[in-house]
């Protein structure tokens, strides 16, 4: 986290939580009884070995093994989603497994998503079991100090335990309070000791790089929309928009939070990924991981959202050279996509469902410009922007679907197995 002569920040500095740096020190020292050339310290800068390259996908795939696949499989024997609903829960079973936009980006990429990812779809699991809301604390405070990210999971899990376990009749319950904030203190306490005594504040700092500014290449957020009619970046200060997104983040999740003491939603992890200061566009996960939960009970809504959070993605499968397995796994999740749909057809409107198509179809061409055509000297992003703008709006389309859908069970308990 320091920059030093044996340590170059510069060159993959580390700019994840504690956890992170843990699970990084065990890759590393496996990898150095394997091969010590694949991690010596300066000579390995920029070593891209085939066999290397094999072992950094190996700790992928046993990352998944180990944490987010029996994650996916708790939540499908658990009785929280569709009870006793087989093909319901299948959907969500597949969708969880099988969800492109996660393989790639850990896979191809080299991250570590489906740990965070699947400590936080244990602790939404065990939120909703009277018994086991403190392990849920305790998990899902893992699932934080693994990937920061998981802040935009934080304040829906938190306003969700509050208010299920920690008030009764509009009182608190200090004793239940009281246990959940010692759960969640004292883990914190037990990954950060090493730092504690060190610099914390150089750990925050990589942890929260206001300085590299409001969001990074072309991501589909509003501010990167909005960037294209006012420049934000250079009629304000890092320090002032950082303000800035702070308010109309904290406007935006206000709703679905004041509405989340009836029934946990999407929609704040999806605001934060609009509104929030510094979003890249892996972010988008976060998301995605409440969404796929819900695909056979708003089929169309949620399959065609993770469509368009694949194609937001597009240039930087363009930039890993990952272009022929993109396509090869679009094509085939938007082939298990219909088929599920088909299995749900009672629970779809046809006019969403021709909607949702006509919108992927007629953003698909950006995808073949972006490969093929050479964009206008003037404007060489032209394509990223396109693809960054047409995400973006169809986003802010499902968000506002997903709030109205949240308010009218909230306040009219319509539907009820539209609760599960």
């Amino acid at each position: 986290y320091q920059n030093s002569s044996s340590n170059n920040l510069t060159y993959w500095g580390l700019d994840y939580p504690l956890l992170t740096a843990y699970h990084a020190y065990i890759c590393g020292w496996i990898s150095n009884k394997i091969n010590p050339t694949w991690c010596a310290l300066k000579e390995s800068h920029g070593h891209e070995s085939s066999l290397h390259k094999l072992f950094m996908r190996y700790t992928v795939f046993i990352a998944d093994l180990l944490i987010y696949y029996p994650a996916v499989f708790y939540v499908y024997r658990s009785d929280v989603l569709h009870k006793n609903v087989a093909t319901k829960k299948f959907t969500v079973l597949l969708t969880n497994l099988f969800y492109p936009l996660l393989i790639l980006i850990d896979h191809g990429h080299f991250q570590y998503n489906s740990i965070s990812l699947g400590l936080a779809l244990i602790a939404f699991v065990m939120a909703t079991q009277s018994t086991s809301f403190l392990t849920s604390a305790f998990f899902f405070t893992l699932s934080l100090n693994y990937k920061q990210m998981e802040l935009y999971h934080a304040v829906p899990i938190f306003v969700y335990l509050l208010s299920a376990y920690c008030f009764e009749q509009r009182k608190i319950k200090l004793k239940t309070f009281l246990s959940l904030g010692t759960i969640v203190i004292l883990t914190f306490f037990i990954i950060w000791v090493p730092v504690l005594k060190h610099d914390p504040i150089a750990v925050l700092k990589r942890l929260f790089p206001f300085e590299r500014g409001l969001y990074e290449d072309k991501v589909a957020n509003f501010w990167c929309t909005i960037n294209l009619v006012v420049k934000l970046r250079s009629k304000f200060t890092h320090e002032a928009l950082a303000k800035i997104c702070l308010l109309t983040t904290s406007l935006s999740i206000l709703p679905s939070c004041f509405m989340l003491f009836r029934r946990p939603t999407f929609n704040v992890s999806l605001c934060f990924y609009l509104f929030s200061f510094q979003v890249h566009e892996k972010t988008i996960l976060l998301p995605c991981l409440p969404l796929m939960l819900l695909t056979a009970t708003y089929p169309v809504e949620c399959f065609s959202f993770l469509q368009f959070a694949m194609i937001s993605v597009f240039p930087l499968m363009v930039k890993d050279n990952l272009v022929l397995i993109f396509w090869l796994t679009f094509i085939g999740f938007s082939i298990l996509a219909l088929q599920r749909i088909y299995v749900h057809l009672n629970q779809v409107s046809l006019f969403q469902l021709f909607f949702s198509i006509l919108c992927i179809t007629a953003t698909l061409p950006l995808l073949i410009a972006a490969i093929y055509i050479q964009p206008p000297s003037r404007y060489p992003d032209l394509w990223i922007v396109l693809m960054s703008v047409c995400s973006c709006a169809y986003f802010l389309i499902i968000l506002a679907q997903f709030h109205i859908y949240q308010f009218k069970e909230t306040t009219f308990k319509q539907n009820p197995t539209k609760k599960d």
